[in-house]
């Protein structure tokens, strides 16, 4: 009988247990993976700390997870492009699981507002915590009703980055960029950059990325930044904002703002970097940590701004994603920094909490490998 490992979280600030569970055989129209990695995104260390309203506890998260198909259920026999899938195909997992049916899905066609939704790494079955239902664990049980996946063709180091690129993706498009269009994006980590990937794929003829650590901004430049702007070296706000105003024409200010940092802080100064008319795009605030002060006659009236949300991507962002990695015109696998195993979640935690370092290396991306 076939078993595997999975890293439950207990609570808030909890341990992650290993525990040894028997890998469930997929039914008709499921699919068992085996996890090849799991990208370890900001909103699993918010999850870890207790920021997102209605998490129950205990936990298996991960919602970056890519790996092969060890299994096939009856009825299974391509990805939800058409992909033709096999036994052995390296497919990603598509997190989020929306109903089809309710206000937001059928009649908004909006689905990562799905007023019942939930996800991979999210509890879908929260009255069955210690399953294989989040990426942090060596098998992802694909059996929710409203599952999809997609094949890809790429290696798992580059695959990891789907999901954060179909934020930038969605982000991208609420933004409705022109042609030669100047925007910054605020954090430079895999959201920040998969949304400079996807502004310059929309028309963006320059891109600041304003962030940190150094290591981070490097890459930034390799997927198409014009101009890093590292926080831990210029500290002051006003400063930054300055610095970007002084790029611009007219020193007017940038045509576009990706927050993609998770900080509410960087509202405000992103804001001031934003010109008359621009729009502002919060990519970054999938959990609650906390509000920040604006004034609605200098910050939205005044600037005659429009600031706009993103909450999560659905599958066709997933699909239009696929294609720029697979494409290898983007340097995704050089973004992965640390692999680490089950046993060593706490540390990812602890490290993106703290200063991004990690055995003496700055962090980029850390991935879980169900098995090294």
């Amino acid at each position: 009988m076939l078993k595997g490992n999975i890293a439950l979280l207990s609570a808030p600030f909890g341990k992650f247990t290993i525990e040894r569970l028997t890998v469930p055989e997929p039914g008709k129209g499921e699919i068992l993976v085996k996890q090849s990695m799991c990208g370890v995104c900001g909103t699993d260390v918010h999850m870890y700390q207790g920021h997102l309203p209605g998490t129950k506890y205990p936990i298996v998260l991960g919602h970056e997870a890519i790996g092969t198909v060890e299994k096939l259920g009856e009825g299974v026999e391509a990805d939800h492009s058409g992909r033709p899938v096999s036994e052995g195909d390296l497919i990603y997992v598509i997190p989020g699981l929306s109903c089809r049916k309710c206000y937001f899905c059928s009649v908004l066609r909006e689905p990562t507002i799905c007023v019942n939704g939930t996800g991979y790494g999210f509890n879908p079955f929260p009255e069955n915590p210690r399953s294989f239902s989040g990426g942090y664990a060596e098998y992802v049980y694909v059996n929710h009703p409203w599952s999809t996946f997609v094949k890809m063709n790429a290696k798992p180091e580059a695959s990891v980055f789907l999901e954060p690129l179909t934020i930038g993706i969605h982000a991208v498009d609420r933004a409705r960029l022109h042609v030669a269009d100047t925007v910054v994006v605020q954090g430079c980590g895999a959201v920040g950059v998969s949304t400079l990937v996807a502004a310059k794929e929309a028309g963006a003829l320059r891109a600041i990325v304003v962030g940190a650590p150094e290591s981070r901004l490097k890459l930034a430049k390799d997927f198409g930044a014009d101009l890093t702007v590292n926080i831990e070296e210029i500290k002051n706000p006003d400063e930054r904002v300055e610095l970007v105003r002084g790029e611009t024409l007219g020193e007017y200010g940038v045509d576009a703002v990706f927050e993609c940092t998770g900080v509410p802080a960087a509202i405000s100064e992103g804001i001031k970097m934003l010109r008359k008319g621009g729009t502002y795009v919060v990519a970054g605030h999938f959990t609650d940590v906390g509000s920040t002060s604006l004034n609605p006659y200098m910050d939205f009236n005044n600037k005659h701004i429009t600031l706009v949300g993103v909450w999560g991507g659905e599958v066709a962002h997933f699909v239009r994603g696929r294609p720029l990695i697979e494409s290898g015109g983007y340097p995704f696998e050089k973004f992965v920094s640390h692999k680490l195993p089950l046993e060593r979640c706490e540390d990812a935690m602890k490290a993106i909490m703290g200063n991004y370092r990690l055995d003496g290396k700055e962090v980029n991306k850390i991935v879980i490998m169900g098995s090294l």
